[in-house]
């Protein structure tokens, strides 16, 4: 599995599991909760962009180092 797939798959499961959460806590905190979550949420997608970054420009860069 490519790893933009696998970090989409990771980011659906976490997005799902927080909505069951927010569901079972009394209302006065969802919003909170909901917003913390979303923020959560978005700070894994740019960490998971950037990994993915970095792997893309290591390997790249890899190809381009001279043999000794």
């Amino acid at each position: 599995m490519p790893y933009s797939e696998f970090a989409y798959e990771r980011y659906n499961k976490v997005e799902a599991s927080a909505m069951r959460a927010v569901g079972e806590i009394p209302s006065s905190n969802n919003l909170r909760l909901q917003n913390l979550v979303e923020s959560q949420l978005e700070i894994t997608k740019t960490e998971n962009c950037l990994n993915a970054l970095g792997a893309k420009f290591a390997l790249k860069s890899s190809l381009f180092v001279p043999l000794a």
